[in-house]
């Protein structure tokens, strides 16, 4: 019987938040309200702490793991796991033990539960998270990138080209390392789409890929899913949330959104407003520019958010916890 982890992934803007939603309807399966983020850094340092069975190397992980920004959400909420609490669900001190028992407390999956993480960052880290858990399974919820695109323009300012050329690649490469996972069924793919038009029908292939029963509730988030973009504050899925690159992507834009992604657009099944063109990346000299202003614009957001001095601590501790 299959009991975790379920990592829940995707490019940001592509619908993980609600996925996560409806997933975590169902009485067995249970997934924390943020995005953890830092397993990859915290893969990269772990030989570092020593035997955490040992309370005094646990405490000192534990001042290290809760400088960063999902223990920073879950202090804001009053929900921070207590040392004590997650040194207790520990069933073992390695790091999937104690990545479980984050999960699990956080998640509240009952012991018989399903226990899994929706962190869009994770697409980028399929074979490392494969490796540590061989029993992982991974559901990817893909959306099209011209609307990906116009909805992280309008939350948080970035550039449409910069995104398109990170989609394509990003969405290309955890395909490539969901598909060549073993066995192959420990990976499933969806469109955002087509959990929009059909949620039974989208909801009931993941619940036959993780092994439990469909029930209706998994239709329903249950809870407001979305801080940001058009489906803000609504506790429903939104059918007509999708083609909003029709009418509001200028057409010079457009064509060049396509140039960068239009065979990847086709083999997903989005129809394209041109013909295929030839495949125009976007240059090394030319990402660099995009990212600059895109920090620029995410720290402004951040700012009008917190304030100066939350904004560049929150920026310092996203950096850190993905760098990987």
């Amino acid at each position: 019987m299959f009991t975790g982890p379920l990592f829940v992934v995707g490019a940001p803007r592509s619908g993980t938040k609600l996925l996560r939603d409806l997933i975590r309807q169902h009485p067995r399966i249970g997934i924390p309200t943020y995005e953890t983020e830092f397993l990859p850094r915290l893969s990269l340092t772990w030989s570092q702490f020593g035997d955490l069975s040992d309370r005094v190397a646990f405490e000192r992980f534990y001042a290290w793991a809760t400088r960063y920004l999902y223990f920073k959400y879950n202090t804001r909420d009053g929900t921070l796991i207590s040392a004590d609490a997650w040194y207790a669900g520990c069933r073992s001190f390695d790091i999937q033990g104690v990545f479980e028992a984050l999960c699990r407390h956080d998640g509240e999956v009952p012991d018989d539960g399903i226990w899994g993480d929706k962190s869009p960052n994770y697409r980028n880290h399929v074979p490392e998270l494969a490796a540590l858990w061989p029993d992982a399974r991974f559901v990817h919820i893909i959306r099209d990138i011209r609307d990906v695109a116009l909805s992280s323009r309008k939350a948080w300012g970035k550039s449409v080209l910069r995104n398109a050329q990170r989609w394509v690649d990003e969405v290309s490469a955890c395909r490539a390392a969901g598909r060549s996972l073993s066995p192959p069924a420990r990976y499933h793919e969806l469109r955002y789409e087509d959990l929009l038009q059909d949620p039974e029908a989208a909801m009931r292939q993941i619940a036959a890929f993780v092994g439990v029963d469909f029930v209706p509730e998994m239709t329903r988030p249950g809870r407001v899913s979305e801080n940001l973009g058009d489906t803000r504050g609504q506790d429903r899925i939104v059918p007509g949330n999708t083609e909003k690159w029709r009418e509001r992507m200028p057409a010079d834009q457009l064509r060049h959104v396509e140039a960068i992604c239009g065979p990847l657009l086709a083999e997903l099944g989005y129809p394209l407003a041109h013909p295929l063109q030839p495949l125009a990346r976007l240059g090394p000299a030319r990402m660099v520019i995009h990212r600059a202003a895109d920090g620029y614009n995410l720290l402004r957001f951040r700012v009008r958010e917190w304030g100066w001095r939350e904004a560049v601590r929150y920026s310092l501790s996203a950096w850190e916890s993905t760098r990987a």
